[in-house]
C-alpha cells in the first residue's frame, strides 16, 4: 500500500521538507540493521553538514527507533515531544525545533505529523507499527546507498587533501635546500616557487606544480654539484665512544619508564598491556611552571607534560568507538595527528579553534585530546553536550599542568574490555 505524506499545515513546507517527504512514501524500502544506519549517518554528518546540538538530536532520536522498524515493511517513526528533547539535549524547544527541520532538509528524516501535531505510536502485541506519527527517519533507509557512497568519497577527498599538504610542505622544503646549495640561483627559484604557493587554487594543484618544479630544477642543476653539495661538507672525524658495560638489573629498573611500571603491577589495569609504543622524542612528564607567574607555556614542553606517560598503543585501545566512527586506525602518531581535521569536523569544532589548540599544546597532544574528547562524546553524548567546549577546557587545563589525560585513557580502556 503507498504511503501518504503527512506534513501538517502548520509547518513552513521548504523544498528540503518535501523532497524528504517524497522519500519517506517510498515503498522498496532496502533493508538495514539499526546498528548500522547510526553509524552511517554519524560518519555522513560532515557530508550532510550535522553538527552541535543537531548531532545530539539524531543520536537520541537514533538510539530510541526500535530496530525491528529498520527491516521490511517497517517506518522506523519516533515519537517524542519537543520539550522532552529540549530536557534530554539541555536546550530549548526552539532550538530543538531548529534540529529537527535540520535533519528533515538534510534528507535523512521526515514529518510524519498528526492532525493535532501530537507524536505517538500505537503498536500490536507483536510489537509492529498500527499507526505513528513523530520523526520518520525512512528517508535515511532509502537514501543509505547513496549516503554510504558519499562519505567514501568525502574520505577518500580529504585523504588526498591531506597527502597533499605533505607533499607541499616536503616538496619546499626540498626546493629550500636546493636554494641553499646553489645561492646563485636561489632567487630566481625562490621567486618561482612562491608564484606557484600565490596562485594555485587547490592544494593538490599546488602539490603537482611544485613537484614539477622539484624535478625541472633536479634536472637543470648538474647531478656532479649537488652530489658534491650534499656530501661529507663540514662532518669532522670523531672516534667512536661505545660502552659496552652491561647495565645492572637495579639501575636499570630505577630508569624504566612509567608506563612499563604499570605493565608490571599486578593490580594495574588491564589496559596497561596495550600501552607498547611510546612516542619518540617526549621527554618525561614533570610539571612545569612558568618562572613569572603567567600562563603563557611553550607548547612543546606542555605536550611533552601531557604525553609523557601516553603511548600510541594505549589510545588506540581506549578510543576504538572513534576509530570505528571515523575509518581512521590510530596506529602511529602520525596517523593520529593526520586525523584530526575528521576528528574537529565530527565533534562540531571550529578550525579556528582546532588551530588555537595546536599552536598552544602541540599537534600530537591536541590530536590525542581531540580523539579522547570524541570517544567520551560517542559513548556518552548527555554527558558531553557540547564537545568543542570540552576540547577547548581540556586544552586550557594542559597549559596549566592540570590535565591528566592518562587516567582519562585508561578509564575508556577499561570501559572497552569491559563491554
Amino acid at each position: 500500500m503507498a504511503e501518504t505524506a503527512h506534513v501538517a499545515s502548520f509547518r513552513r513546507v521548504t523544498p528540503g521538507i518535501v523532497a524528504s517527504a517524497r522519500l519517506a512514501m517510498a515503498n522498496d524500502v532496502p533493508d538495514i540493521s539499526k546498528s548500522e544506519i547510526a553509524l552511517l549517518l554519524k560518519r555522513a554528518a560532515p557530508v550532510l553538514g550535522i553538527d552541535g546540538t543537531t548531532y545530539h538530536v539524531m543520536d537520541i532520536l537514533l538510539g530510541l527507533s526500535r530496530a525491528d522498524d529498520w527491516k521490511g515493511t517497517g517506518r522506523p517513526v519516533v515519537a517524542i515531544s519537543n520539550a522532552k528533547l529540549a530536557e534530554y539535549t539541555m536546550r530549548s524547544e526552539r532550538t530543538v525545533i531548529r534540529c529537527i527541520k535540520r535533519l528533515v532538509e538534510a534528507g535523512i528524516a521526515a514529518y510524519r505529523d498528526s492532525s493535532t501535531g501530537r507524536r505517538f505510536v500505537y503498536r500490536n502485541d507483536d510489537g509492529e507499527m498500527l499507526s505513528g506519527f513523530g520523526i520518520d527517519f525512512t528517508p535515511a533507509r532509502v537514501r543509505s546507498a547513496e549516503i554510504r557512497t558519499a562519505v567514501e568519497q568525502y574520505h577518500t577527498k580529504l585523504n588526498r587533501g591531506l597527502a597533499a599538504k605533505r607533499d607541499i610542505a616536503r616538496l619546499s622544503r626540498a626546493i629550500e635546500d636546493l636554494c641553499v646549495a646553489f645561492p646563485a640561483e636561489a632567487s630566481g627559484i625562490r621567486s618561482e616557487r612562491q608564484g606557484i604557493l600565490d596562485a594555485a587554487a587547490a592544494v593538490e594543484e599546488c602539490a603537482e606544480e611544485l613537484k614539477a618544479l622539484h624535478a625541472k630544477l633536479v634536472a637543470q642543476l648538474s647531478p656532479v654539484e649537488i652530489l658534491s653539495k650534499m656530501s661529507s661538507e663540514g662532518d669532522i672525524d670523531v672516534t667512536p665512544n661505545i660502552n659496552t658495560t652491561q647495565e645492572s638489573f637495579l639501575e636499570s629498573k630505577k630508569q624504566r619508564p612509567r608506563s612499563i611500571e604499570q605493565d608490571f603491577n599486578p593490580g594495574g589495569s588491564k589496559a596497561a598491556q596495550m600501552a607498547f609504543e611510546k612516542k619518540p622524542g617526549e621527554a618525561p612528564r614533570t610539571h612545569q611552571v612558568d618562572p613569572d607567574g603567567g600562563r603563557e607555556r611553550n607548547p612543546g614542553a606542555v605536550q611533552a607534560e601531557v604525553l609523557g606517560s601516553v603511548s600510541i598503543g594505549l589510545l588506540q585501545s581506549a578510543c576504538r568507538e572513534a576509530q570505528s566512527l571515523t575509518g581512521v586506525r590510530f596506529d602511529s602518531w602520525s596517523a593520529l595527528a593526520r586525523s584530526g581535521e575528521v576528528l574537529r569536523r565530527m565533534i562540531g569544532l571550529s578550525e579556528a579553534g582546532w588551530t588555537d589548540g595546536q599552536v598552544k599544546i602541540g599537534v600530537h597532544a591536541a590530536s590525542a585530546i581531540l580523539a579522547t574528547v570524541l570517544e567520551k562524546h560517542i559513548r556518552d553524548p548527555d554527558q558531553i553536550s557540547k564537545p568543542g567546549g570540552y576540547f577547548r577546557a581540556m586544552v586550557e587545563r594542559a597549559i596549566d599542568g592540570r590535565l591528566n589525560l592518562e587516567r582519562s585513557l585508561f578509564g575508556l580502556a577499561d570501559a572497552s574490555y569491559g563491554h
